[in-house]
């Protein structure tokens, strides 16, 4: 089992720090882990957060924060660097969680061609500036029109895809975070999202972060995304979205036995 989405950023970058995320992937029987951060604990990727630190005086707060504390890309690349070098019991690697706007795709073609990343990670987190997944921003779902919002939702995801610039495709389903569902099927929306995943060879990830860090009660895809992508042979990583060690792995052996068992319903046509 692999978990494809797991942050350092909480702690100083040591192999102390790294190794207590594999003693509980071990315990989770998670053979690899992928490690990235969010672009914006880094000083060089101020750009992306334009629009989002603008869009109102929380998110300019909050954007000011992390950027009075942002770190240079260099210290992290130097550290992914020694700890290829370091033996561990599972397999790691190490890249970025890239805050996607279309707007900002040149500035994200530069990173991905000047850093020595193992892979990008594509996430939608903003809407037009609007930072739907803060915690301390919540917001109902009563109150917005779902219908319109998973429209540009879903139309954001497909560019991220269709730009060519990501090995993956983060929580496609984290506009759920605070029990806003979609409202009506979007098997056509997701069908299109497949192909141009499958067309950009990207993997896209069957994530846990909603149960563990909003109390989804929903674990992972929505079942009729899972389908389509695995209808259109994409690949379903399982990821934990996990911020400390022990989160690591967390639900993993749950995904992984609907992905499973839903890859065998795909081959026998019960789908």
């Amino acid at each position: 089992m692999v978990d494809v989405h797991v942050h350092l950023e909480k702690g100083e970058y040591s192999v102390e720090w790294v190794r207590q995320f594999i003693s509980w992937a071990q315990k989770r029987n998670i053979s690899e882990i992928y490690f990235l951060e969010h672009t914006h604990i880094f000083r060089e990727c101020s750009c992306l957060y334009e629009e989002m630190a603008g869009f109102n005086p929380y998110q300019e707060k909050w954007y000011e924060a992390k950027y009075r504390k942002a770190r240079p890309l260099e210290e992290y690349l130097c550290f992914a660097g020694r700890m290829k070098k370091e033996r561990f019991p599972v397999r790691i690697r190490f890249g970025l969680e890239v805050c996607y706007s279309p707007e900002h795709e040149t500035e994200i073609r530069k990173l991905k061609e000047n850093g020595g990343f193992d892979f990008l990670t594509g996430a939608v987190h903003f809407i037009d500036g609007w930072a739907f997944s803060h915690l301390k921003q919540p917001w109902k779902p009563e109150e917005v029109d779902l219908k319109k919002l998973y429209a540009r939702y879903h139309e954001l995801l497909w560019q991220l895809a269709a730009s060519g610039l990501f090995s993956g495709l983060a929580h496609p389903n984290s506009l759920q975070c605070f029990g806003a569902y979609p409202p009506e099927d979007y098997s056509e929306a997701y069908q299109r999202l497949a192909q141009q995943c499958r067309q950009k060879d990207m993997y896209v990830e069957c994530s846990s972060g909603l149960a563990i860090n909003y109390g989804d009660p929903r674990i992972g895809m929505n079942p009729r995304m899972l389908t389509a992508m695995l209808k259109n042979d994409v690949s379903v990583l399982t990821a934990s979205d996990a911020h400390v060690p022990e989160n690591v792995g967390r639900l993993v052996k749950e995904m992984t036995e609907r992905i499973e068992a839903e890859k065998i319903a795909v081959r026998e046509g019960r789908t």
